[in-house]
C-alpha cells in the first residue's frame, strides 16, 4: 500500500490507544484486509499470471469468478467486475463459450458472453466457426429464440452465417411454436445471411411457405415487396422472390391460371438465380402442368408457354428450362397413351423455336433418355394421333438424327426407332416410304451391332409395289440405294423394271440402274470386254436387257469399230449363252435378242449366223449399222458406257 509496511519492517507492538502514529497503518491493514475478503467472494479470477504486465492487465480489467462460474451467478446489479471479455481476450472468451455450452444453465451467459464481446471486437485468431454453430444450436434446442437472435446478429454484421440446414431448423421452429413476433426479425436476418453469401435451399423455400406469418409479411405490400420496417435496412433480396414466387405457382395451380403461372416462370428465370433453383421449381411447375384440368380438351403447356415466349430475345436459360418442362411433359404423354396432348406438346415446342431433342428431362427416371428416344418418341406421338405429315417433318426437323459422339444411345433405342419407322413407312406416300426407309439404323451411319441385310425384305416389297403401280422414278432410286448399300435386289423385280423403264422410253435412268446392276455382279453372265469385239450374253435377259448390253458393247469398242471400213471383212459377234432352262425358252431368247436389236435408236443390224461347239447361237452385229449409231449418239455414249 502507498506509504505503507514493507514486508521486512518488523511489527511494533500497541500498549496504548494513544499512540496514535500507529492509527494510520491500522486503518490501511485494515483496508487491506477487506479488500482481500472481498476478492474471496467477488474478487479477480487470476491463476499464476505469465508476467507482472499480465497481471497488471487483470487487475486493471478483472472479470467476475462469480459470473464466470459455471455453478455460481453474480448477485449484484451494478458489479464492479468485468461481466464481459475485455477487448483483444478473444482467446478466454471462446473458452468461456465453450464451457457454457456444456452446461444448460449457463446457455444464457454464453450467449451474452459471445454478443457482448463481438458486439465491440472483431473476429480473431481465436475464433471458432464450430463453437460459434454450437452455440447457435444449443440456444434453438433450448427454445432460447431471443438469444439466437442476438447471436445470429452478432455474427452476421461481421459477415458470418450459419448452413442453410441451421436456417432450415430455425423457420421450422418458429413456425411450430407461432412465433409470429420474431418473424419481422428473422426476415431481416436472412436478408443479411443471403448478402452474406448464404444459398438459401428449396427445404427453406418450401418451410417459406409453409408459414402462413411469413407469407403475409412478403405480402403486405404486394407485389413482391418488403414490409416498411424492413425495406429501409436491407434490399429484398431475389431469394425470398424465390419463395414468394413458389407460392405464386401453387395458387396459379388452384385457380388453373396458366398465364399467369408462365409469368411467375419468365420472372424466376430472368432473376439471377442458381441453376439448380431453377430446376427444382420447373419441376414443380412440370407436374402442376401434368394435373387434371377442368377443361378435357385444353393443354395447359400451351398458354403456358405461349406467355413464357412472348419476344423472341429470350435468354438461353429461359428456353433451356421450357424445353425442359416440355420433355417432361412429352415423355410422360407418351408413357401414359395420351398421344394427342403429347403431340401437341411437340408442335408448342417447334413453334417456340425450342430444340427439345438436345434436353433431359426434369425428373430422375428421364434423365437416361437420348436423343434419339427424344426424336422416336416425339415421332410416335404424331404418328399415333393420326399425324404422317407431322411424323415426318419431326424427323426432317431433327435430320433424322440416332446417334452421335455427343450424343450415344443404346441399341434398344435403334430396335424402337426401326419399328417406328417400319410403321410410318406403311402409311406414307411412294417416295416418302423410300426416304423412312434409306434412314432405318444401320443404313447411313454404319453400326456393327445392327444387320442391315434384315432390311432386304422390306425394300423389295417396297419395290415390288413401285413397279407395280408404275412408280419407276421412286423403284428406280430404291434400286440404286439398295445396291449401294449391299441389300440384295429380287432379279426378278429388277428385270420388270428395266423393261418397263426402256418401254415408258425412260432410258436415261434404264441406262443407270442396269450400268449399276452390272458393276455390282448382277449380270455377270454379260461379258464385253474392250478391243475383242464379242458380245456374251445369258438367254434369260429380255429385250430391254439386251438393248442395253448391245449399246455397251459398241460403246466400249467405239474406237476398232470407227477405225473399220465398210469393205472390211471383221465383223462384231454376239453369243447367246445358254442357262439351265429348256431348249424352248433359249430358242425364245435368240427371238428376243433380234428384236432388241430394232430397241436402239438409229436400229442395229444383226444376223443369225451359226452354232458354236457348245450348242450355242451366234449372232453378228453389222459394223456399218454400229458405226451409224455411234455417229449419232457418241455425245452420251462414251460418258455412259466407259466412265
Amino acid at each position: 500500500m502507498k506509504g505503507g509496511l514493507e514486508r521486512n519492517q518488523p511489527l511494533q507492538m500497541v500498549n496504548s490507544t494513544r499512540n496514535t502514529p500507529l492509527l494510520p497503518y491500522i486503518r490501511n491493514v485494515v483496508a487491506w484486509l477487506f479488500l482481500c475478503s472481498s476478492a474471496l467472494c467477488t474478487g479477480p479470477w487470476i491463476t499464476k499470471p505469465a508476467n507482472v504486465t499480465d497481471c497488471r492487465r487483470q487487475q486493471l480489467n478483472s472479470y467476475c469468478r462469480q459470473y464466470f462460474s459455471e455453478s455460481l451467478s453474480c448477485g449484484f446489479k451494478i458489479c464492479r467486475f468485468q461481466h464481459v471479455p475485455v477487448d483483444g481476450d478473444e482467446k478466454f472468451c471462446v473458452e468461456t463459450v465453450t464451457r457454457f455450452i456444456q452446461n444448460p444453465k449457463c446457455l444464457q451467459k454464453a450467449g451474452a458472453v459471445f454478443t457482448g464481446y463481438y458486439q465491440n471486437n472483431a473476429p480473431g485468431v481465436y475464433f471458432s466457426m464450430p463453437v460459434c454453430l454450437s452455440l447457435l444450436w444449443a440456444l434453438l434446442k433450448a427454445s432460447m429464440v431471443p438469444e439466437v437472435l442476438s447471436v445470429l446478429g452478432v455474427s452476421l454484421a461481421h459477415k458470418i452465417a450459419p448452413g442453410h440446414e441451421y436456417l432450415l431448423a430455425l423457420f421450422n421452429f418458429v413456425r411450430d411454436k407461432a412465433l409470429v413476433g420474431c418473424v419481422p426479425e428473422l426476415l431481416q436476418l436472412t436478408i443479411k445471411m443471403a448478402s452474406a453469401g448464404l444459398v438459401l435451399s428449396l427445404d427453406w423455400l418450401e418451410c417459406v411457405k409453409n408459414t402462413p406469418e411469413f407469407q403475409q409479411t412478403i405480402r403486405s405490400n404486394s407485389p413482391l415487396s418488403v414490409p416498411a420496417k424492413l425495406s429501409a435496412c436491407a434490399p429484398f433480396p431475389e431469394y425470398l422472390n424465390l419463395a414468394h414466387s413458389i407460392v405464386e405457382i401453387e395458387l396459379c395451380t388452384k385457380q388453373e391460371d396458366w398465364r399467369r403461372m408462365g409469368k411467375v416462370f419468365r420472372s424466376i428465370c430472368q432473376s439471377s438465380h442458381h441453376p439448380n433453383q431453377v430446376e427444382q421449381v420447373s419441376g414443380r411447375i412440370a407436374i402442376a402442368l401434368l394435373s387434371e384440368s377442368k377443361d378435357k380438351l385444353s393443354l395447359p403447356f400451351a398458354a403456358f408457354a405461349e406467355t413464357v415466349c412472348k419476344s423472341e430475345c429470350d435468354g438461353f436459360l429461359l428456353q433451356s428450362f421450357l424445353g425442359r418442362i416440355g420433355v417432361s411433359l412429352m415423355l410422360r404423354y407418351h408413357k401414359t397413351h395420351q398421344w394427342a396432348k403429347g403431340r401437341r406438346v411437340v408442335e408448342v415446342l417447334s413453334v417456340s423455336k425450342v430444340s427439345y431433342s438436345t434436353l433431359k428431362g426434369l425428373f430422375g427416371n428421364e434423365d437416361g433418355a437420348s436423343r434419339c428416344v427424344l426424336v422416336t418418341v416425339a415421332t410416335e406421338l404424331f404418328l399415333l394421333s393420326g399425324s404422317v405429315e407431322g411424323a415426318l417433318n419431326t424427323l426432317r426437323e431433327n435430320n433424322w438424327f440416332l446417334s452421335s459422339h455427343s450424343w450415344p444411345c443404346e441399341p434398344a433405342d435403334l430396335d424402337n426407332r426401326s419399328h417406328v419407322l417400319m410403321r410410318l413407312a406403311e402409311k406414307t406416300s411412294h417416295r416418302d416410304t423410300l426416304e423412312v426407309l434409306c434412314n432405318l439404323p444401320g443404313l447411313k451411319e454404319p453400326n456393327e451391332l445392327i444387320d442391315i441385310s434384315r432390311y432386304s425384305h422390306l425394300f423389295n416389297s417396297h419395290l415390288q409395289v413401285c413397279v407395280d403401280r408404275q412408280v419407276l422414278p421412286v423403284a428406280s432410286d430404291t434400286v440404286d440405294f439398295m445396291l449401294s448399300n449391299n441389300l440384295a435386289v429380287d432379279q426378278a423385280v429388277l428385270q420388270i423394271l428395266l423393261h418397263k423403264l426402256g418401254k415408258q422410253n425412260i432410258w436415261l435412268r434404264a441406262r443407270e440402274v442396269f450400268r449399276h446392276s452390272l458393276s455390282v455382279g448382277y449380270y455377270t453372265g454379260v461379258s464385253a470386254p474392250p478391243g475383242f469385239l464379242a458380245l456374251i450374253v445369258p438367254c434369260r435377259l429380255w429385250e430391254v436387257e439386251l438393248a442395253l448390253a448391245f449399246e455397251m458393247f459398241i460403246a466400249v469398242n467405239a474406237t476398232d469399230i470407227l477405225q473399220h471400213s465398210d469393205s472390211s471383212t471383221s465383223c462384231l459377234s454376239i453369243t447367246l449363252k445358254r442357262t439351265q432352262s429348256g431348249e424352248g425358252e433359249y430358242l425364245s431368247a435368240g427371238s428376243r435378242l433380234l428384236s432388241a436389236a430394232c430397241v436402239p435408236q438409229p436400229k442395229l443390224n444383226v444376223h443369225y449366223t451359226a452354232v458354236n461347239s457348245s450348242q450355242e447361237q451366234v449372232f453378228t452385229l453389222d459394223i456399218s449399222s454400229a458405226r451409224r449409231w455411234l455417229r449419232h449418239n457418241h455425245l452420251w455414249a462414251n460418258e455412259v458406257w466407259t466412265h
